[in-house]
């Protein structure tokens, strides 16, 4: 969410204060969305924050047809006497630390890393630098092999410069003078003299010689002379010690100072009269606003310095890289990048791993790490060039930044925007951080107010913090302060939850010495969710097994036995949850692989191939292997060969990690392995190893998603190829298939998600429109009138029978994406829709499968990407080929944010459907199906969050994949997932996992809701939804006879090919009971209240039973 004052519009203060107040879009050194964001991006996200008078900070998260880029970018009004900038470093030149400690060591409120450094050796490095008030830390001279780029130079009247510095410097004793060519650097060049100061450090010297004939050393204490020879071995020097080196020529030179004789030596940069500090840059990428690099094609994280033209206005940035969250810049893209917001040198500083950037926000006693290191933390690094403030400020507080006092939110993409949500009934304990003028933190004891009744506010025994807690659904404005120095903060009153849950089902331990944690949850009825303070939670457990401690916004489990497992209550606002502990992992091999006995090869599709056998005496340890040959070739679709046992291995207690030994091939095949849950559905994917690009013997193994039900079985190892261009041939052992297990586990009581949306009793109200939703039968023209055919025909006709406005297919109707699987798509649906009512069709991945291309669905069906207004509602169709939208292309990304900007101002629409194939969100144990780039699907979770609560309108979205039907609303937003009509479901029948097709009611009537009700009122049923399974016989479970007055339970299941479904939510029914009898259908209660004969019906999809009740 794009929030351009999130972070500083508490810093409201009086207007004689004036620097410190809430960020301004016309600030000069403010930059404005569309340079962030240019034509053909899109901006996901942006947070401001002042850092000190003069000197803003903006978070940023940009989306472009090459991924994501994300950028931290400190701006500094060089004018400004607030603040001044100086080189740092860890105290020595040849010692690194990390960026923290360098600025908090020196005093720095907010910095970069700076140049390139000997990362492999002496740590010191490779250019220049200048410290405050002009003193030379450390530079080469022209001509030498080490030049570097240009520097960053930082004059004494505060404005920059870039310009190339070079050290002049020289040895004498008053007979000889010789050039010295280097001071405290990395590398001495042979035939070059290199002069140390005690500013060098510990390290010793002769690591910095480079190659060559004899070398020589001269020591110098207080001037003079004290040893000179080919010894190279001065480390630690004393603060009156220099020491010069070299080699070759250079080594001649220095010979002739002798010992006892005084030499003078003096260094300095070459004009450098008016410098105060500088830093070299590694290399520029825009001189004199031309760019001077054409690298277009190396991405990498990057430390960027910018500089306006006349050297008043500094940009310092780092954008993140070499990971998903972003993928860094090209030397090109960040000239460009800071070339068109107006500045006119920008220098590349060093990059990759050791690219950060840290500050310190309103009121923080340090600066912290803002970006997000592509090592996955903080890299040792040379020097980073800091901003300090001029004064120490007032010391008076001007304003408060108020933040949730346990929020432990600390990483670069955490998002903190809910930490100020809290429940009615609940409470959120806040802290208000006091600062001066400059943004420093000061102790205060400020004064708490909520304006309104929406909240109260609760004193704590610290006077900078307080209790809120909710009294009614709203927003209210929290004041603090005392007289005009105060700020405001909007705090928003969540209604009551009606559900609550946790981080995760289960924390696992692997031995006593290990620690887990997890975190609580509120959901309200709209589905908005925060967490909860953990003094509002209530535990239950065994102390004898597990301890548990409040650490912040969550808990902290710790074993207290070697083996064992235990049930965890949670409770809040007086709703339960469990989750389990697992303590200790036992290795069990469930099969040898000594013997081919139950394992055979199986492959898909037929051009590929496979066949087992068994290895004899070429198992790991001498023994037997299994041999899986495989020809990953014939056909570009997705190509995989399999090795199965049948009967299936059940694998006793609670499996944690599931391995093999595998002999790979290197070729570089995808491992995977396939088991099945207790109850039921398809099997459950889990990744062994994304490559075998190893040879020999290697144990592998992967985690078991947490939440699967036990037991499991095991069905099958595979290999798989999805990349068309990889054509190849191979043979893997396997051996010793192991599982590690936990105790087992209790059986654990979850509150259902369930939303209001869904008619588990009854039908879509016969004023609302409706459309039908099939999806994911997933043939293939090999087989033309198999079962899988035959389901994909029955659901349409089904469809069809409920008299839809329209169908809407959500992608993998077939299987694979080659003419002729789409041609028998078309004929499918052309011989039963027989044009009877519209079809719109959004493809799926395996419409792509096959070919990697929708290039034959879109001959037949046309453009995937589509919008219409059907009767009020938009509807927006996306393609997710790759299991991401820009995989469809960034187009139709672009064009969706167009088309909801649209529909919230538009009155002829009331509300929007967006229809995709893949999800925001997977509910299933194992997650696989949903968007694949989480960003992504954040973005879109925002984007109709942020329609919904800015229109009024009703939003949802409509997907399919997972192999359940699913119904939930996550902050206003409704998300519908259609299960299979064709292909086994994926999870257990009584939790959606039943192959049918969904009906969708839409009220032609909807307004949109009152500003006042968007986030807390109970939410407006603009649309209504029933999951409709297939139904082979229906069958009713009733006591034939019944007392009066008495309670008895009845019950309906759905019978379909192998499994039976329970006829509860989120089944879609109509139960009907005679007069004289009162029946709750969401609990099976049943009480007649009068003698005689009554009858209980049910109708599921077209299908009635009954049964008859005496009651006497």
């Amino acid at each position: 969410m794009v929030t351009a004052a999130s972070l500083i519009s508490l810093s409201l203060i009086t207007p004689a204060q004036a620097e410190p107040t809430a960020f301004r879009d016309d600030s000069p050194i403010v930059i404005p969305n569309v340079q962030l964001a240019p034509e053909g991006t899109l901006l996901t996200n942006r947070e401001d924050a002042a850092i000190a008078p003069g000197v803003h900070y903006t978070s940023f998260d940009r989306y472009e047809p090459n991924g994501w880029v994300r950028g931290d970018l400190l701006t500094l009004d060089l004018t400004s006497n607030g603040f001044h900038l100086d080189y740092v470093n860890s105290g020595k030149v040849a010692k690194t630390d990390t960026l923290s400690r360098q600025l908090t060591n020196a005093g720095a409120i907010a910095g970069v890393n700076g140049d390139g450094f000997d990362i492999n050796d002496t740590g010191a490095p490779v250019g220049l630098g200048i410290r405050r008030d002009g003193e030379v830390v450390s530079g080469y001279a022209e001509g030498t092999a080490q030049r570097r780029g240009p520097s960053a130079v930082i004059g004494k009247d505060g404005l920059a410069r870039v310009a190339q510095l070079f050290l002049e410097a020289s040895a004498t004793d008053g007979e000889h003078t010789f050039r010295v060519d280097y001071l405290n650097a990395p590398h001495v060049s042979a035939g070059t003299i290199g002069l140390f100061t005690p500013e060098w450090g510990d390290v010793a010297v002769s690591r910095t010689l480079d190659s060559g004939a004899t070398p020589w050393q001269v020591l110098l204490r207080d001037g003079v002379v004290v040893s000179s020879g080919p010894t190279v071995d001065a480390a630690q020097l004393a603060d009156n010690e220099q020491v010069l080196i070299s080699r070759d020529g250079g080594a001649t030179k220095l010979a002739e100072f002798t010992v006892g004789e005084s030499v003078d030596v003096e260094y300095a940069m070459r004009d450098s009269a008016d410098i105060a500090a500088a830093i070299n840059g590694f290399f520029p990428v825009a001189i004199d606003g031309e760019v001077v690099t054409g690298n277009t094609t190396d991405l990498h994280p990057r430390t960027v310095l910018a500089l306006t033209r006349d050297g008043s206005r500094m940009a310092l940035m780092t954008v993140d890289g070499r990971q998903a969250n972003s993928r860094g810049m090209t030397e090109v893209e960040t000239a460009d990048f800071f070339l068109s917001k107006g500045f006119h040198h920008v220098l590349n500083l060093d990059g990759g791993g050791s690219s950060q950037l840290n500050a310190r926000l309103a009121g923080q006693d340090a600066a912290t790490i803002r970006s997000a290191p592509s090592d996955g933390g903080e890299r040792h690094t040379a020097n980073s060039l800091g901003i300090f403030p001029t004064d120490d400020g007032s010391g008076q507080a001007r304003g408060y930044s108020v933040v949730a006092t346990n929020s432990l939110v600390q990483s670069a993409d955490a998002d903190a925007s809910k930490d100020l949500y809290v429940f009615t009934g609940l409470s959120r304990v806040v802290t208000a951080q006091a600062f001066d003028e400059t943004y420093a933190p000061v102790d205060a004891a400020p004064k708490f107010t909520v304006l309104g009744e929406n909240a109260r506010v609760g004193a704590t025994d610290s006077a900078d913090t307080v209790v809120l807690t909710g009294r009614a659904a709203g927003t209210t404005e929290l004041v603090v302060g005392r007289g005009q120095d105060v700020s405001r903060q909007e705090i928003l009153v969540l209604g009551r939850p009606v559900r609550i849950s946790t981080s995760t089902p289960q924390v696992s331990f692997a031995s006593i010495e290990a620690r887990d944690t997890f975190q609580v949850f509120g959901h309200d009825e709209r589905g908005f969710t925060t967490w909860i303070e953990p003094r509002d939670v209530q535990l239950d457990y065994d102390p004898a097994l597990i301890s548990i401690t409040a650490e912040g916004d969550h808990f902290v489990v710790t074993p207290k036995v070697e083996s064992g497992s235990a049930l965890i209550k949670v409770a809040a606002a007086g709703i339960q949850t469990e989750l389990a502990a697992s303590i200790g992992l036992a290795s069990t091999v469930v099969d040898t692989m000594d013997s081919m006995t139950g394992w055979s090869a199986t492959k898909f599709p037929a051009a590929v191939g496979a066949s087992a056998s068994l290895a004899v005496g070429q198992g790991r340890d001498g023994g037997n292997a299994i041999a899986l040959d495989y020809s990953l070739t014939g056909t570009t679709a997705t190509r995989a060969a399999y090795l199965g046992i049948n009967p299936t291995i059940t694998l006793s207690g609670t499996p944690q990690k599931i391995g093999a030994w595998v002999h790979g091939d290197g070729q570089g095949a995808w491992l995977r392995a396939n088991v099945y849950e207790a109850t039921g559905g398809s099997a459950k994917t889990i990744n062994i190893a994304s490559k075998v690009d190893w040879t020999g013997w290697r144990y592998v193994e992967a985690d078991v998603p947490a939440g699967l039900n036990m037991p499991l079985r095991f069905f099958r190892l595979y290999l798989v190829e999805t990349n068309p261009a990889m054509q190849y041939s191979g043979r893997v052992l396997i051996d010793d298939l192991t599982v590690r297990s936990a105790p087992e586990l209790p059986a654990l009581t979850i509150p259902r998600e369930t939303t209001p949306v869904l008619v588990t009793d009854g039908s879509v109200p016969e004023s609302f429109w409706r459309y039908a939703v099939v999806s994911d039968a997933q043939f293939t023209a090999d087989n033309p009138t198999s079962d899988v055919v035959a389901q994909a025909r029955r659901t349409l006709r089904e469809a069809l029978a409920a008299n839809p406005e329209f169908i809407v297919i959500a992608g993998d109707w077939v299987d694979r994406g080659f003419a002729r699987d789409i041609a028998l798509a078309k004929r499918v649906i052309d011989e039963e829709v027989a044009g009877r009512v519209p079809v719109h069709y959004a493809p799926g991945n395996h419409e792509y499968a096959g070919p990697s291309s929708l290039t034959e669905w879109i001959k037949v069906f046309g453009e995937p990407s589509h919008t219409f207004d059907h009767k009020g509602t938009r509807f927006i169709f996306r393609s997710t080929p790759g299991y991401t939208l820009r995989s469809g292309g960034f187009d139709q990304i672009v064009d969706l944010k167009a088309q909801l900007d649209d529909a919230a101002t538009n009155e002829a629409v009331r509300n929007v459907v967006v229809v995709q194939h893949h999800p925001m969100t997977d509910p299933s144990a194992t997650g696989g199906s949903a968007l694949s780039d989480p960003k992504e699907a954040t973005m879109l979770a925002d984007w109709l969050a942020d329609f919904a609560l800015t229109s009024g309108k009703g939003v949802a979205l409509q997907a399919a994949g997972v192999g359940v039907f699913h119904a939930s609303s996550t902050d206003g937003v409704l998300q519908l997932i259609n299960g299979n009509a064709g292909k086994g479901p994926s999870g257990d029948p009584a939790w959606g996992g039943f192959t049918g097709w969904t009906l969708v009611g839409i009220d032609p009537a909807a307004e949109p809701q009152p500003l006042d009700e968007r986030r807390w009122e109970e939410p407006r049923q603009w649309m209504s939804a029933e999951f409709r399974p297939h139904v082979d016989r229906l069958e009713v479970s009733a006591p034939e006879a019944v007392a009066v007055g008495a309670a008895v339970e009845v019950s309906a299941e759905v019978v379909q090919e192998n499994r039976r479904v329970p006829v509860q939510y989120p089944v879609a029914a109509d139960w009907t009971v005679s007069e004289g009898v009162e029946f709750d259908p969401a609990t099976g209660r049943l009480v007649a209240l009068v003698a005689g004969t009554h009858t209980v019906s049910v109708m599921v999809n077209g299908t009635t039973t009954e049964a008859t009740i005496v009651a006497s």
